[in-house]
């Protein structure tokens, strides 16, 4: 049995509905969750009797959502650290957010890195903590879902060691690596400690125990087997021993990075896309390892017969030999909505859909 789940974008959301997302949306909860329901209003509307919802792309878990949830702090999580680390939060009403400023761009040695446990005093971090505990005293109705978690399940969610180093440091982490890997040890090594600083004070502030963690290692796919297992795996496995069970996600054709990704410990779910092959993933990390996997974005786009999603379709369902799969795809804004919607009405059609 397969599980489906999918997600509207904010772009998607502009085009079709007129949404827009000012700074208030990422910045004020209520102001989050008052405008999250006529979003969902307007989904459950277009998409009537779908497992399609508004969510993050890839990061919630629709089983663990209720209405009564309120979001503070819904910014990606390496936005958060590059934000106290001095970058600026950089808003777009039509589409998802950003940063400006890569704050370690010129770091030369680890003691110019802060001590992980003074992020909690930083005024942002503060200013989620007020706003938390004025949520609790205005709002005992809602059920605070704190900065680092998107839902009730208890999952942490942050970017990967790579992804993190990235964008805190810009294109001179990939120097770093060959120049001086001792420092980027140190810079990976940090940021684990940031991040598990981080998950552990906002999991005691809203009451919500960490029981498993995402890893969004997006910019994964852009180094070697060799790169990876240096300065990826020793960092994720870290995640894995204090924080619980690993969803690994690794954006684009990952097919090089499958075999040490192998070596992460505590790796439960891999989570990829773009034609990475799961018979590729079965031979190497086993059949009860869930995969949850993406269709290719070429084929959900406009113009695109649905013959090749339902040729990816039956690619996927071959190659995953009856293993635990959930497809996920988040809808664009210059996606062909049917082409998304065959995959479900397929399913549904052979008898393989579960919830």
């Amino acid at each position: 049995m397969i599980k489906i789940q999918a997600s509207v974008s904010k772009g998607w959301l502009n085009k079709n509905g007129g949404f827009v997302f000012p700074d208030l949306y990422y910045l004020d909860p209520v102001f989050r969750f008052e405008q999250d329901k006529k979003i969902d209003r307007f989904v459950r509307d277009r998409f009537p009797g779908y497992a399609i919802y508004n969510m993050e792309s890839n990061l919630v878990q629709a089983r663990y959502v209720n209405e009564n949830q309120i979001l503070v702090g819904a910014i990606q999580p390496n936005m958060i650290l590059a934000a106290v680390l001095g970058a600026r939060f950089s808003f777009f009403e039509k589409t998802d957010s950003d940063v400006l400023g890569k704050p370690l761009e010129n770091i030369s040695g680890s003691r110019e890195l802060p001590s992980p446990e003074s992020l909690t005093g930083h005024p942002f971090i503060l200013e989620l903590d007020r706003q938390i505990n004025g949520i609790r005293e205005n709002h005992p109705g809602l059920r605070v879902i704190p900065p680092f978690f998107w839902d009730e399940s208890g999952r942490a969610t942050i970017h990967g060691v790579i992804t993190t180093s990235l964008k805190l440091t810009g294109d001179n982490i990939m120097t770093i690596m060959m120049a001086d890997p001792e420092l980027a040890h140190a810079i990976h090594q940090w940021i684990v400690e940031a991040y598990v600083v981080l998950i552990r004070h906002f999991a005691a502030a809203g009451d919500l125990p960490v029981t498993s963690v995402h890893v969004g290692e997006c910019a994964g796919t852009m180094i070697s087997p060799e790169s990876y297992q240096e300065f990826v795996v020793p960092y994720i496995s870290q995640l894995g021993d204090r924080l619980g069970p690993v969803r690994l996600h690794s954006c684009g054709l990952s097919d090089h990075l499958i075999e040490p990704a192998s070596h992460i410990r505590n790796l439960r779910i891999f989570d990829t896309g773009s034609r990475t092959s799961l018979e590729k993933v079965r031979n190497t990390m086993g059949n009860d390892l869930e995969i949850n996997v993406a269709p290719p974005t070429d084929v959900l786009q406009e113009g695109h017969p649905q013959s090749e999603v339902l040729a990816w379709l039956d690619q996927t369902i071959a190659e995953n030999r009856g293993g635990p799969l959930q497809i996920a795809y988040h809808l664009e804004a210059d996606y062909d909505t049917d082409n998304g919607l065959v995959i479900h009405e397929e399913l549904e059609k052979r008898g393989l859909l579960t919830g």
